[in-house]
């Protein structure tokens, strides 16, 4: 029997299923559309010296395309800025980014490579799979 070891993630997190991130809140819109807004589970480190932050400076939230599930949503991703502790650094702050959501990206990773199979899994041209998958605007 295996036991837990930390902390389990809530339902929502758990069904978007991003790694690396949770979910803040989901809320559902009145056109019935829904409302996903996530961020980053843990601090980053410093792309120039790799000291962990601490210490946020400011908030951006941003819309970024992701996959379609059953229906509309809107999917928008927190993401903060952080100072470097690092004295030595000449990076004073620096934005969170990961291999899932790159540094100014539009757009999920998982969502890059769910276009990329779908043009070649089904031969079609990637203009005819993009607005398909709703990410053609």
């Amino acid at each position: 029997m295996t036991e837990p070891n930390g902390v389990a993630p809530d339902a929502a997190t758990s069904i978007f299923n991003l790694p690396d991130y949770r979910v803040i809140p989901a809320t559902v819109l009145d056109d019935g559309s829904r409302r996903i807004i996530f961020e980053a589970e843990q601090p980053p480190g410093c792309p120039t010296c790799g000291v962990v932050a601490t210490r946020r400076k400011e908030r951006r939230v941003h819309r970024i395309r992701d996959i379609p599930v059953a229906g509309a949503v809107e999917v928008l991703r927190s993401r903060y800025r952080w100072h470097c502790e690092e004295q030595t650094c000449p990076r004073l702050s620096f934005f969170e980014s990961t291999t899932q959501v790159p540094r100014r990206a539009r757009s999920t990773g998982r969502l890059r490579d769910h276009v990329v199979d779908a043009v070649i899994r089904s031969g079609r041209p990637v203009s005819e799979t993009a607005e398909t998958l709703g990410v053609w605007w």
